[in-house]
């Protein structure tokens, strides 16, 4: 069964009114986000071993739900900002919950799916305190044929200005995206941008579909990059993460 359209489709802002870009002559270069996909200890050791470096570290599902305070507390303590990507996905008092829970561990970034809705992003504005607040746009490892396949008629481009309008309407200061549609994304509205997945030159896209390498992540605008596999498969990790500074 074809995909119909039900109407005419609107510009993807759906009417809201969202701050312009602004012009800066120079452009700051982005943050380097290290994602903790691995186990524990390992976690632990690379967290101590890069004490006073310029990072943000990630904790994700796999850290948080077996450790919790245990991981948050470290990274904290040891002087880092932490990221928690828990992309946020359900109805507004629950988000509203989980956000708040979230700055009482001392989170400084927490993702929320934009799939949420207005009101649910609304409440999680509103209890922020001091988070920045990322919205999803479209997973890394989705296609376009994965949006046609819910039965959205656009494009997927199209899908993800609709979706960053609508999160930074909202108040959502940030933006998760590839580094693919971030041209586009900073061509309409002022964001902190961050680009998972992001690789190093030669690395194989494991299941990642769009994906950047480091130096287009960088020249697209990226505010943030987030490496994980390219660093936590190094050799050696800690130069690894030498070497992806130097760059930035």
């Amino acid at each position: 069964m074809g995909c119909k359209p039900t109407g005419d489709f609107k510009s993807p802002t759906f009417g809201h009114s969202v701050t312009p870009p602004k012009k800066y002559n120079i452009k700051p270069m982005p943050k380097l986000c290290i994602a903790l996909d691995t186990d524990y200890d390992r976690a632990v050791e690379l967290i101590k071993a890069l004490k006073n470096k310029p990072i943000i570290f990630k904790v994700g599902y796999k850290l948080f739900i077996s450790y919790h305070r245990r991981i948050t507390d470290l990274i904290k303590r040891e002087g880092f900002e932490l990221f928690l990507d828990l992309k946020l996905n359900d109805i507004p008092n629950t988000i509203k919950d989980g956000v708040m829970s979230a700055a009482e561990l001392g989170a400084d970034y927490l993702t929320v799916h934009i799939t949420s809705g207005k009101e649910a992003l609304e409440e999680a504005v509103k209890v922020a305190k001091g988070i920045k607040l990322l919205g999803v746009t479209l997973l890394t490892s989705l296609e376009e044929d994965h949006v046609k396949g819910w039965g959205v008629c656009i494009s997927k481009e199209d899908y993800i200005l609709n979706l960053a309008s609508l999160a930074l309407s909202c108040g959502i200061e940030g933006l998760v995206c590839s580094g693919k549609e971030l041209p586009l994304l900073k061509s309409k509205f002022n964001f902190f941008a961050v680009v998972p997945g992001v690789r190093l030159y030669g690395e194989p896209q494991d299941d990642q579909k769009r994906v950047v390498g480091i130096e287009e992540a960088i020249k697209n605008g990226a505010d943030m990059i987030v490496m994980g596999r390219s660093i936590l498969k190094a050799e050696d990790p800690i130069r690894k993460v030498e070497e992806i500074l130097a760059l930035l």
